[in-house]
């Protein structure tokens, strides 16, 4: 394979798209102690930092009056995050974190089933305090939202049931129908592609805004293949009982653009982002935040601290790979 697409993948993380929009200043919390890191004034994004528990002191006074936290999330990304079929509530691994980190600072959480391409511009305009729901903390994304670090994932080639065009790297993509997902990272990867390795036959790519557009569209034969991320498609496969995720496989390409994924919030209210990043450190401390990745069966993905703002190196392309 091309190595100048790898490159690629690592380092562009996706260009900015519709979630990228300009965002004002922001505003800076009268509670901010010395030993919280700064804001960076040039992109209005905090600087990269690690978490502490005591960081939980710093809750805005507003939610603790409220005591309710409006969390967005998007239903499909088991075992991150779903709708349980049977209740309908939130549930997953960012469900469990979430709750949990909430609880430990007297909130209830207030959940919200939306569109991936809702969920930034929600955050953004306030509908939402964060959203979360297997998203890649991008430094694009940084531009308008700041991000709480709590895993790592990878993707992966989605095709139909036993892979009839037998994609087993980027370059068998050549020619193909690729659906992908609206404001995802894989259309720079498809433009390096077709300017590389399939430039003489191109890749015929399209887009769908709905998660689950994406798998219809391969499993009805609209579409060859589609992205979608590593843990997620690889835990629907084998679960399925029915639907969809029974016609479906993942190419046997090693997963690939490890990311940290990331929990969005507001650049205008840092003190909550640090209030959640000390309660989920606390989880980390006493081990209830590896209990829950246990529980889903993706422990290896946990990370040894929680993070603000790291972005994962490129130079860690090799991740999944090992």
């Amino acid at each position: 394979m091309n190595k100048r697409v790898l490159s690629t993948i690592a380092l562009v993380g996706g260009l900015a798209v519709a979630l990228s929009a300009c965002s004002g200043a922001p505003t800076e919390s009268s509670s901010s102690s010395d030993s919280t890191p700064a804001a960076s004034s040039a992109a209005g994004a905090l600087a990269p930092a690690t978490a502490t528990a005591d960081m939980m002191a710093k809750l805005p006074q507003k939610y603790s009056d409220a005591g309710v936290l409006k969390v967005a999330t998007t239903d499909g990304n088991a075992p991150w995050s779903f709708l349980d079929p049977s209740t309908r509530e939130a549930s997953g691994v960012d469900a469990d974190l979430i709750n949990e980190a909430a609880k430990r600072l007297g909130l209830k959480v207030e959940w919200s089933d939306v569109q991936f391409t809702a969920a930034l511009p929600g955050v953004q305009g306030g509908r939402f305090d964060i959203y979360l729901s297997a998203m890649a903390d991008r430094t694009d994304r940084q531009e308008v939202v700041n991000f709480i670090d709590y895993s790592t994932e990878g993707s992966a080639i989605v095709v139909p049931k036993g892979n009839p065009k037998n994609i087993t790297g980027f370059a068998s993509l050549c020619g193909l129908r690729v659906n992908y997902l609206t404001g995802s990272l894989f259309p720079p990867l498809i433009e390096e592609l077709n300017s590389t390795d399939c430039k003489d036959n191109k890749i015929q790519a399209t887009e769908s805004a709905d998660k689950q557009a994406i798998y219809l569209a391969v499993a009805s034969g609209q579409a060859d293949a589609t992205f979608d991320t590593y843990g997620v498609s690889n835990y629907q496969f084998n679960t399925a009982k029915e639907g969809v995720g029974l016609e479906l496989e993942i190419a046997p390409v090693p997963p690939f653009a490890p990311a940290n994924q990331g929990i969005a919030f507001s650049q205008a209210e840092p003190d909550l982002l640090y209030a959640m990043a000390g309660a989920m450190q606390q989880m980390v401390e006493d081990g209830s935040y590896q209990a829950i990745f246990d529980k889903w069966s993706v422990g290896d993905l946990a990370l040894t601290a929680i993070s603000i703002n790291t972005v994962l190196d490129s130079k860690l392309m090799d991740f999944f790979q090992k």
